[in-house]
C-alpha cells in the first residue's frame, strides 16, 4: 500500500534538512508520535536506530524504527517494524520559492487485516495524518523564522572533553558545559570576531555562563577533508597558517590574560580539527581557549598538536593520518614562517602540558618535541 504526501514550504533545503536531520524533534511536529528515543550509539545519520512512540486517539503503538538512506539536504529513508511494517522516504526538492518536501511510504499490514476495506481505510487515514504532519511542519518553521532561533535543546550531535554539542532550532546550535566549563570567554571572542575577516560562528544567544547558542556550520573538518583527499594537505596547510595571521591583525581586550607577549586575539587550539568547511571555505569553531598574545606563539601551540596529538584511528590508517599530521605540520610552519614558529617550541609545549584532559602517550610527545627528541 502506497501513501505519497506533499508540501511546499517556505525555506530553503538547509534550513527543512535542519527539521528533520535531529529525529527526536519529529514529535515536535507529527501529531501522532508522542515521543522519540534513540536506541543506537550515532545521533544522526545513516544507520540510526530509535523507537517511536505512537499515539492515535486512545490506542498508543511503540515502533522501531532506523535510517535507511541519508543524503544531506536530499533524502532520508526511515523502515519501521511493529504492528504494520513500512519503508518510507523524505525527499527535498527546491523551489522559487523555498522547498518541496514530500513523504512516500509503502506500508504493509498483517495479513489478518489485509482486507480490501481495511487496506483502503488504513490508506486514507495514513494519508491524512501526513498530510496534518507536514502542515504542522510547515507552522513550526514560519514560528521560528519569526523568532530567530529555537526555544529547546535538540538532540546530541557531538561531545568534547569538557561539553557537548545539541540541536538548537533549525540553524543553531547549543554548545553546553559538561564538566563546569565557563564559555563567557568563547561568547566574548565571537562578538570581537563578527565585525573581522576571521571566519567564525555568529554568537546568537548566551543562555548562560555555561551554555551558548550559536549559528550551525556544516561540513566536514579540514582534517576529515585532508583524511579523505590528501592532495589538499598543501593548501589546507597554508589557509591554516593565514588564518593564524588574520587573527594577529585583531586585538584582544586589555582585561584578557595575557599568555606570552603581543596583545593579539589568539585561538591556542586552532588545529584542523577545529576549522569547518562551509561550501569549501573555512570557518574557525570552539574559541573557548582565547586569550590574548602573540600569532607566533599561536601558531607554535599548533605546530605542537600537529606534531604530537594521537590520531585515535586503529590499524593501518593510524600510520598513515600521523604521516599527514607530519607533513601538514611541515607545510604549515613554512607558510606561517619556521624561524618565528620555532621560537616558541619550548614555551607552547609547555602551555600544552597544562591540559589535565593530554592522554599519558599525548604528553611524553610534548616532552620529547620540546627535548627536539621526537622523530
Amino acid at each position: 500500500m502506497e501513501i505519497r504526501v506533499a508540501i511546499d514550504l517556505p525555506a530553503g533545503l538547509s534550513e527543512v534538512w535542519a527539521h528533520l536531520r535531529d529525529v527526536t524533534t519529529h514529535s515536535d511536529w507529527m501529531l501522532d508520535v508522542a515521543h522519540i528515543q534513540v536506541t543506537s550509539g550515532c545521533s544522526e545519520g545513516l544507520g540510526l536506530r530509535f523507537t517511536s512512540m505512537i499515539a492515535i486517539g486512545p490506542f498508543k503503538l511503540k515502533d522501531e524504527m532506523e535510517i535507511t538512506a541519508w543524503e544531506e539536504a536530499k533524502v532520508m529513508g526511515i523502515s519501521r517494524s511493529g504492528l504494520a511494517r513500512s519503508n518510507g522516504t523524505f525527499r527535498l526538492s527546491p523551489t522559487a520559492s523555498g522547498t518541496t518536501l514530500s513523504w512516500e511510504e509503502y506500508l504493509e499490514l498483517p495479513k489478518y487485516l489485509n482486507a480490501k476495506l481495511v487496506r483502503k481505510m488504513a490508506k486514507s487515514i495514513s494519508t491524512y495524518i501526513w498530510r496534518n504532519n507536514l502542515q504542522s511542519l510547515r507552522k513550526q518553521i514560519i514560528a521560528q523564522q519569526a523568532t530567530g532561533v529555537g526555544r529547546d535543546l535538540g538532540g546530541l550531535i557531538n561531545v568534547g572533553h569538557e561539553w557537548e554539542l545539541r540541536h538548537y532550532g533549525p540553524l543553531h546550535v547549543a554548545k553546553v558545559a559538561t564538566k563546569g566549563a565557563d564559555f563567557t570567554r568563547e561568547a566574548q571572542a565571537l562578538q570581537i570576531l563578527e565585525k573581522t575577516q576571521v571566519p567564525s560562528p555568529a554568537l546568537a544567544k548566551v543562555l548562560s555562563p555555561s551554555s551558548i547558542v550559536i549559528e550551525r556550520v556544516d561540513g566536514p573538518t579540514m582534517l576529515e577533508d585532508v583524511i579523505s583527499r590528501p592532495w589538499t594537505l598543501t593548501r589546507h596547510a597554508k589557509n591554516l597558517a593565514r588564518l593564524h595571521r588574520a587573527l594577529g591583525s585583531i586585538t584582544a581586550p586589555d582585561n584578557w590574560e595575557k599568555v606570552t607577549e603581543g596583545n593579539s586575539l589568539v585561538h591556542l587550539d586552532l588545529h584542523p580539527g577545529n576549522v569547518k568547511l562551509r561550501n569549501g571555505k573555512p570557518v574557525v569553531i570552539n574559541w573557548n581557549r582565547a586569550s590574548r598574545g602573540s600569532p607566533a606563539f599561536d601558531a607554535a601551540v599548533t605546530y605542537v598538536i600537529l606534531r604530537t596529538a594521537d590520531s585515535r584511528i586503529a590499524g593501518s590508517r593510524r600510520l598513515v593520518v600521523s604521516s599527514l599530521r607530519s607533513r601538514f605540520a611541515q607545510a604549515f610552519i613554512k607558510e606561517f614562517g619556521a624561524a618565528e614558529v620555532q621560537d616558541h617550541i619550548t614555551e607552547a609545549a609547555e602551555l600544552r602540558l597544562l591540559d589535565q584532559n593530554l592522554p599519558n602517550n599525548e604528553r611524553e610527545a610534548v616532552f620529547a618535541l620540546a627535548r627536539g627528541e621526537l622523530d
